[in-house]
């Protein structure tokens, strides 16, 4: 080859290396979804507080964040998808800059660190979005009627209204933190109003602000927006009681239907189902409901709306940042201990069927996520029809999972009297199982009483109606009495099939438990008491799972193993319970056992000293 041709072909050879460079940036370095870039969640942050940083799609990046002065204040390499924490130790503003591979600029964006005692955390939002307002109250000489007061741009507190206020002492917990919807006034700027308006603070019940804030609102054509508000009784740290909203124009480019998950870094959070769908289409904004005493999990950072198009979360098209002390932290201590609770399990003749896979199903994923499960409560229809070879693949299923922990059992409907069978027979056949004299008993575990409660009896022509009678009645008020005198302040834990009525799923119509009334009345009078049923075959997804206020007895919905029903038919789920006991609180965790994955609206918090 000539010199000439040489020369050739090393210009190919080198322009092939440049475009294979070009390429590699392109990949490695291009903002937004499908590419390198990060998110600052609040612009503004208050002096101490906590700012975050969210990258996404990183391999080989570095952030830097700089200060006015130019001093770096910290360097640090990124991969993949993840957050941390920016520094906010001084009054300023603050650059935060993302490097790719090779050393080119990504993104690029300012924070400012503030010792305002009054701030919103974006100046600019999305018509619709969050607006969290914070509030650093030390050092004021706050009263009872200290309040803020949004207004429009311009306007002057005592001679202009104010489009919202809120007193001082309404926030969220951690540092003060206020959104749109627990605010009162006449109307919600943030979900119907553009325009620039200033917060003010007042010490007192007069018009005399002692700090202000401007800060405006914006309709972006095309944008969904993910927001999350607040229950007026979500007063805890880790609390998510209250309604998620999907915002946005009718002509955004994701206007179908999505799932809602819960997030970590970007991604749903693994191990979880979705929480439920939102089907926007042309109307904005919808809402899905976050049933009372439901906690953030732990580890979620973020809420994020995901496509659906693959029938499980896709691409990430709306996120909502969790504040972080308003997240679940992660359990500072053991549980005391912790046992499970499943129902409905219809366990047939034969091993092999959908009934008994299911039932193995639940004690496997149970055991294997949580190892220190100390026994199990089967809270009846442990058998489809009370059959000898029913109890017998009981026993086989239960003898396939590896120390699997203790069992106890309550007599359900199909167990006690199904398809003309002979009640005293089918009785005789759960007490074999049992190993008791009685349908009803009680055992001890951990300074808790566990009380097992069971149909006597079936009530005239109806196979599914249990009968409880004086003597069980007059036993439960004298054991509860002595369980909450021998461990005070401890929950004890009460087990029945049927569940009375207006209390969980489906039991607002009736309830299939002759002595309801009876029974109520004496479990109330124990606060402490929490109480278990199933029966219904209904989700334990809902806001009728759990009924719990402070002072009085909590019932919860245990869900169904077989296969959950939607009040047409059934469908492929089975679900059931974990509860884990501490020194002041219940945790109640759902599962899906036909997704292998927890349940994020059975996700329950009850505190124990409303209780005791």
């Amino acid at each position: 080859m000539n010199k000439k041709g040489k020369i050739k072909v090393g210009i190919i050879a080198g322009l092939g290396l440049l475009a294979v460079v070009a390429l590699v940036l392109a990949v490695v370095t291009y903002p937004g979804s499908s590419g390198p870039g990060f998110t600052l969640p609040a612009e503004n942050a208050g002096i101490g507080n906590t700012a975050e940083l969210f990258w996404q799609d990183c391999g080989g990046c570095k952030v830097t964040v700089t200060a006015e002065d130019g001093t770096v204040l910290l360097q640090q390499k990124v991969s993949g998808n993840g957050n941390l924490v920016l520094p906010t130790e001084a009054e300023g503003e603050y650059q935060v800059s993302l490097y790719g591979l090779f050393g080119n600029l990504i993104q690029q964006q300012s924070y400012q660190v503030t010792d305002s005692p009054i701030y919103t955390e974006q100046d600019t939002l999305q018509l619709g979005e969050s607006a969290a307002i914070r509030v650093e109250t030390d050092g004021l000489a706050l009263t009872d009627d200290a309040w803020i007061g949004i207004y429009e741009r311009g306007k002057t507190p005592g001679q202009d209204d104010s489009f919202l206020w809120s007193l001082v002492s309404d926030g969220l917990p951690g540092e003060g933190i206020y959104y749109a919807m627990q605010m009162h006034g006449s109307t919600n700027l943030f979900l119907r109003y553009t325009g620039d308006y200033t917060a003010f603070l007042f010490l007192d019940g007069g018009y005399t602000p002692v700090a202000s804030w401007d800060f405006s609102t914006v309709e972006e054509d095309g944008v969904l927006a993910l927001r999350w508000d607040p229950d007026v009784h979500a007063d805890d740290p880790g609390d998510a009681q209250g309604f998620i909203s999907l915002l946005g124009r009718p002509d955004a480019e994701d206007s179908e239907a999505v799932y809602i998950c819960w997030g970590k870094d970007g991604e749903p959070l693994e191990g979880y189902d979705p929480l439920f769908i939102l089907n926007a289409y042309d109307h904005y904004p919808v809402s899905g409901q976050i049933p009372a005493h439901t906690v953030f999990p732990e580890g979620a950072n973020q809420i994020l709306a995901c496509a659906t198009g693959s029938g499980k979360p896709g691409k990430v098209v709306a996120t909502f940042t969790i504040q972080p002390e308003l997240r679940y932290a992660e359990e500072a201590e053991e549980p005391i201990f912790t046992f499970g609770v499943l129902s409905d399990t219809h366990v047939t003749r034969r091993l092999v069927s959908h009934n008994n896979g299911n039932y193995w199903k639940a004690l496997h994923q149970i055991v294997t996520e949580v190892p220190s499960t100390s026994f199990f409560v089967i809270n009846g229809d442990i058998t489809d029809n009370g059959a000898v070879g029913e109890y017998e693949s009981v026993l086989d299923i239960e003898g396939l999972i590896p120390s699997l922990p203790k069992v106890y059992y309550s007599i359900g409907n199909h167990d006690s009297d199904k398809n003309d069978s002979d009640f005293s027979v089918l009785r005789d056949r759960f007490l074999d199982l049992t190993g008791t004299d009685e349908v009803y008993y009680s055992f001890e575990s951990n300074d808790s009483t566990f009380i097992i409660l069971g149909n006597e009896g079936a009530e005239g022509e109806d196979p599914d109606r249990a009968v409880l009678s004086q003597t069980q009645l007059d036993w439960l008020d004298e054991t509860l009495s002595e369980a909450v005198t021998e461990y005070p302040g401890r929950p004890v834990f009460v087990f029945i099939h049927q569940p009375m009525e207006e209390t969980v799923a489906a039991t607002y119509e009736g309830s299939d438990l002759s002595d309801s009334d009876a029974l109520r009345s004496i479990i109330e009078k124990y606060p402490e008491a929490v109480v278990f049923s199933g029966h219904t075959h209904r989700s334990i997804t809902g806001t009728l799972a759990l009924l719990s206020e402070d002072g009085f007895v909590s019932y919860v919905h245990d869900g169904v193993v077989s296969a959950v029903w939607d009040g047409t038919q059934d469908t492929y789920d089975s679900q059931g319970l974990v509860v884990s006991v501490y020194e002041d609180y219940i945790r109640i965790q759902g599962r899906s056992f036909a997704d292998d994955a927890w349940l994020p609206l059975s996700n329950w918090k009850i505190s124990l000293d409303s209780t005791s």
